[in-house]
């Protein structure tokens, strides 16, 4: 009996140890078969994104793990990331404290539609005191704070 009791422990031990190896083995070979966009997704995919890629849970802004994520977005964005890789660039540009390459993608991602970004950009160049400064920027602030209102409704 004592032996089978020993034989039975082993077997646990090694199952608790080769289980944890075995079961993250598919998660990495599929982080490494993610495109640049879907690491960029995963990376900096915001929960107030209603265009966001859903296959992976929403980062909050504080959580963004700022060096793998701009690696990511940028790679993405020089393969001709869409609107959503550049407002997720611009968030990232952002929390890493690069305002000013932030609010050029950001532009660049509301100019091609992308509805945070619109919204987004409208609130940058109110809080910096510029929508009003020409007529041009007043309407870009207008326009894109009408086209997310239509897209929330």
């Amino acid at each position: 009996m004592k032996k089978h009791v020993g034989s039975s422990l082993y077997h646990l031990l090694a199952a608790a140890v080769v289980l944890p190896l075995v079961a993250t083995a598919p998660s990495a070979a599929r982080a490494s078969d993610l495109t640049a966009a879907e690491q960029c997704d995963r990376e900096a995919g915001s929960e107030f994104d209603l265009e966001r890629n859903r296959a992976f849970p929403a980062v909050a802004t504080e959580d963004i793990r700022i060096g793998v994520a701009l690696s990511a977005c940028r790679e993405a964005y020089n393969q001709n990331g869409g609107a959503r890789t550049q407002f997720q660039l611009a968030r990232v540009l952002d929390r890493a404290g690069q305002k000013l390459q932030s609010a050029r993608i950001l532009a660049e991602a509301a100019g091609n539609g992308h509805a945070l970004a619109m919204a987004s950009y409208a609130d940058l160049l109110a809080e910096r005191g510029m929508a009003g400064t020409s007529s041009g920027d007043l309407m870009t602030a207008r326009r894109f704070a009408q086209a997310t209102t239509d897209g929330l409704q």
